[in-house]
């Protein structure tokens, strides 16, 4: 991922510094989105606390060399 965004020449907020899968999407029924598709934040952050946490202590993600 970060190859990527080295390569599409994003700056750096642009860039992701890490990333997780999660395996439960987010839909209206689990109350993440809205009934017009956006995302209900406080409920994220509220519910995902334990993994954004984990994000932010695991080291930054350096671009691969090929």
């Amino acid at each position: 991922m970060c190859a990527l965004a080295v390569e599409a020449k994003f700056n750096s907020l642009e860039k992701p510094c890490q990333l997780m899968l999660l395996k439960e999407p987010f839909t209206i029924e689990n109350e993440y989105l809205t009934p017009t598709m956006k995302m209900k934040r406080n409920v994220a952050k509220v519910r995902l606390a334990a993994e954004i946490t984990q994000l932010y202590e695991m080291p930054i993600m350096k671009p691969s060399k090929k």
